[in-house]
């Protein structure tokens, strides 16, 4: 059996120190300096370093995190490398602060086996620069027909089971899968949408006066709540991914007040994108491709209703959903247009925009990018602690960049905040010790690192 505990990458752990750092974990922010031996974090003390150490970094004036954990993420290898390769998927992961990322099934072939488990993880030990885990399909293909070989994948390496970027339709098949995922010790993460309910965008003037399929919340909402119930009755681990919707918040709220009254076994969590907490439909324009997205982005009151429900803790995490598209296949009509924002570039300095607009502490930003996404999938990363993975990200909350086309570093360009000025940078992403990603090194140099 496959030991997949921490996750797989393409190098050797190492040793660093970084002193004069601020510490920043879901729990509090202190000073100290953080010794990390063979990728995990032996110590952290004030004091000097009397031992040698692989490189030393002098964190003076920024804010060392824990490295991002990415539940949501998309590559496009196998089957469209030039939409997106590991190597590529993962550098840009690590350029926006990501040091560990799921790898969502829905490549040509699809995770739907444990043979297609194992070459993932043998082309992730080959070029991946953060921790990879693989999720395997929940049903064969993805065609919520059958259950997938849960145990057989397991074995190979994955983390979670799901069909995303479709819902299992069948609520028998469902039932079956949050049964046998529990049985595996995995979690279902389930993308809520009802096929004959769902469209282009969402629902209102714009879809009228376009003439797109309209996409109204009830399309995601009435999966929810089956959902939720389903996952109640069987007691079983169900993950609901990229809620867009206060109705989808509204039978959340009930299905946790349901497990903690009734006492029960069953675990219902949620993630949300930074793109539905930042954008909303009135942002959308017909004429740029670039926002659409599934589930597709919503009104201002339900944007309202997902920051308040990441602020007071209803929501658990924040994932990217970064979903990258070539120009070609983005640059055409509306309704042709796949669905996917390309973010991973930039994920920790949009995350950050809640913490500069007093929405949510850099706390709170840490728990729902990296202590809860832990502690959920039962992960020894997500804070900075000793015996926990060497996984940080030197951050400067006042440096300021402009989001540009060609600064990104996945092969995706398809991402609506070009021309954006953010205010927060990762300048360096540590994973098991070692320095993966340098902004000072890398600006300019991108196209030397791979064509």
């Amino acid at each position: 059996m496959v030991d997949n505990r921490n996750g797989f990458f393409c190098f050797e752990p190492s040793s660093i120190f970084i002193k004069n750092s601020t510490i920043v974990n879901h729990d509090g922010i202190k000073e100290g300096n953080i010794l990390i031996e063979n990728g995990i974090i032996s110590d952290i003390f004030k004091g000097a370093l009397r031992r040698r150490v692989d490189l030393e970094i002098d964190a003076k004036g920024k804010l060392v995190l824990p490295g991002a954990i990415d539940i949501h993420f998309h590559i496009r290898e196998p089957g469209e490398p030039y939409n997106e390769t590991i190597y590529t998927g993962t550098l840009s992961a690590a350029k926006g602060g990501i040091t560990s990322l799921f790898m969502m099934p829905n490549t040509d072939p699809p995770i739907d086996n444990p043979q297609m488990v194992a070459f993932v993880r043998s082309r992730a030990m080959q070029n991946s620069f953060v921790r990879l885990f693989p999720v395997g399909c929940a049903t064969f293909r993805r065609e919520g027909k059958r259950i997938s070989e849960y145990g057989l994948m397991k074995r190979e390496g994955i983390i979670a089971v799901s069909d995303d970027g479709r819902a299992i339709s069948s609520s028998f098949v469902l039932r079956k899968s949050l049964e046998y995922s529990k049985n595996f010790g995995l979690i279902l993460i389930e993308h809520p949408e009802d096929s004959e309910l769902s469209g282009d965008a969402n629902e209102g003037v714009l879809t009228l006066k376009y003439g797109l399929t309209p996409y109204p919340s009830v399309a995601e909402s009435v999966c929810v709540a089956r959902d939720i119930l389903l996952a109640i009755y069987v007691e079983g681990k169900l993950h609901l991914t990229h809620l867009s919707s206060a109705e989808s918040l509204e039978l959340l709220r009930f299905a946790k007040e349901k497990v903690k009254r009734d006492q029960s076994k069953a675990q219902i969590t949620s993630d949300v994108t930074p793109h539905h907490l930042l954008l909303s439909d009135e942002d959308f324009s017909v004429k740029d491709t670039n926002f659409k997205v599934n589930p597709p982005l919503r009104s201002r009151k339900d944007v309202q209703s997902l920051l308040e429900g990441v602020a007071e803790g209803l929501i658990d995490c924040i994932a990217s959903d970064h979903a990258p598209h070539p120009d070609f296949r983005k640059l055409t009509d509306f309704p042709s247009s796949p669905f996917g924002i390309s973010q991973a570039d930039f994920f920790v300095s949009l995350c950050f925009i809640l913490v500069r607009r007093e929405i949510i502490k850099i706390e709170k930003m840490v728990e729902l990018i990296s202590f809860n996404p832990a502690k959920i999938f039962g992960l020894n990363g997500g804070e900075i602690k000793e015996g926990r993975w060497g996984d940080l990200i030197i951050f400067d909350p006042d440096r300021e960049f402009t989001v540009r086309e060609e600064d990104i570093v996945s092969r995706g360009r398809n991402c609506p905040y070009i021309g954006w000025n953010l205010k927060g940078m990762v300048e360096k992403t540590i994973v098991a010790g070692k320095l993966i990603y340098d902004a000072e090194i890398f600006q300019g140099r991108k196209r030397e690192v791979f064509p």
